[in-house]
């Protein structure tokens, strides 16, 4: 089990401030190395003050801790490697906000001489190793306080999340030109060899990553904006759940589900009303409060009405509730308007989430050496960009499928015009 005397707390500083971290022209500048129990170490690879490159060598088979993981790996592939955010949210249930340290040095840097890019390689070395001691003791103070229970819960997910959150971004997603007009000219600086990097973050509320860099919202484009994806293979393919939370939670209740149409199959316990109906009464149930009428007459609403019941009594009474794959707990402490509500919904969207890690994680040892790739991944779909002659969609939706889960598909030349497909 991994202790804090085991690990070198490690802070990658990029040349530029802004840019993402494999931007083609964002190189690292600086290298903040804190062994155990040792004095810290500022090492240059791309800095003004010292134009000769250290060296990762000692770092190879070290345990690490780090502000983001996904920044350091962009470094080098480090096989241990944790990160103090996703640590931080485990504990308080937030992002670990580092803002407050400031540096006046940095601070005047950055504010005056915004328009450099690579403003970091000649800020001075010793205000680089002030702002990382700085952050190395605020994770000192409090990488001892997670206990053994959720410990092992961290490390699991803190693997394979981050890991595989971190696959679909360095490949980037290859772009149009008129990703400027559709988003502004300050979209340009973050285009590196026809490609944008987006940016999955994990420490959310409810645990479902948001995704956004350079000014573009990834996992909320507007249908006409999303054309300025577009395909470095042969063609992009959309794989998209069908009524994925409704699934998930008969998954968790026991409910099977015909592999026919979920809001069809639930028509028949609303009376006479349309699918459209149908379709919208059992999302207002499900995110609003279920009548005890309907889950009388509703036997999935009732499963529904019993688990969410039971997720409730457990979090007042334990103090915390569990997802049902990784364990993450959901602490009573770190919520002050929690409901039931909400509760169920937190409850749903961390399930996917988890769900979805492990689903990335085995999409990615399938696509290993292949030249299909997994470029865009939001909540309920999937986003491919695929090599025609390697014939891997039938496998790609078995593995979606799994568990009795039904995909559609769709394709075409860019993000924004996709038409339905049968597989």
């Amino acid at each position: 089990m991994v202790t804090l005397e085991d690990c070198y707390i490690v802070i990658p500083i990029f040349a530029s401030p802004t840019r993402h971290s494999r931007h083609g022209e964002n190189s690292l500048s600086v290298l903040y190395v804190k062994p155990p129990n040792e004095p810290s170490e500022i090492r240059t690879f791309n800095h003004l003050d010292n134009l000769e490159a250290g060296t990762l060598d000692d770092l190879m088979n070290v345990p690490m801790i780090t502000p983001n993981k996904k920044d350091l790996l962009s470094v080098y592939p480090f096989p241990q490697v944790y990160d103090a955010s996703l640590m931080w949210y485990y504990l308080t249930g937030n992002d670990l906000d580092l803002s407050d340290i400031r540096i006046n040095c940095l601070d005047v840097m950055y504010n005056k001489h915004y328009s450099i890019e690579n403003i970091n390689a000649v800020i001075p070395l010793l205000k680089h190793k002030e702002y990382c001691d700085a952050v190395a003791v605020r994770i000192e103070t409090f990488y001892s306080l997670l206990k053994d229970d959720q410990l092992t819960s961290y490390i699991e997910y803190n693997n394979n999340a981050i890991l595989a959150l971190y696959s679909i971004e360095r490949v980037g997603v290859k772009v149009d030109p008129q990703v400027i007009e559709l988003f502004g000219s300050k979209v340009e600086k973050h285009i590196s060899e026809n490609k944008m990097y987006t940016d999955y973050f994990l420490c959310t509320s409810a645990g479902r990553p948001s995704n956004s860099f350079g000014g573009i919202n990834f996992a909320a484009l507007e249908p006409k904006k999303r054309t300025f994806i577009v395909a470095q293979n042969d063609y992009l393919m959309e794989c998209d759940y069908d009524a994925y939370h409704v699934r998930i939670l008969g998954d968790l209740i026991g409910y099977e589900f015909p592999k026919t149409s979920v809001h069809e199959h639930l028509r028949q316990y609303y009376g006479n009303v349309t699918y459209d109906e149908s379709k919208a009464m059992s999302f207002k149930y499900l995110y609003g409060t279920i009548p005890p009428q309907v889950g009388e007459m509703n036997p999935f609403f009732k499963g529904v009405k019993d688990l969410s019941d039971l997720l409730w009594t457990n979090f007042n009474s334990d103090g915390f509730i569990e997802t049902p794959i990784y364990k993450r707990r959901f602490l009573k402490q770190n919520y002050d308007d929690m409901s039931a509500n909400k509760l169920l919904n937190y409850y749903i969207q961390a399930t996917e989430t988890e769900r979805n890690i492990r689903t990335i994680l085995e999409i990615q040892r399938y696509l290993y050496k292949k030249k299909t790739i997994l470029i865009l991944y939001n909540y309920d779909s999937f986003l491919f960009d695929v090599h025609e002659k390697e014939n891997v969609i039938s496998d790609l939706m078995e593995i979606l499928q799994k568990g009795g889960f039904i995909v559609k598909a769709k394709s075409g030349n860019n993000f924004g015009d996709m038409n339905e497909v049968n597989i």
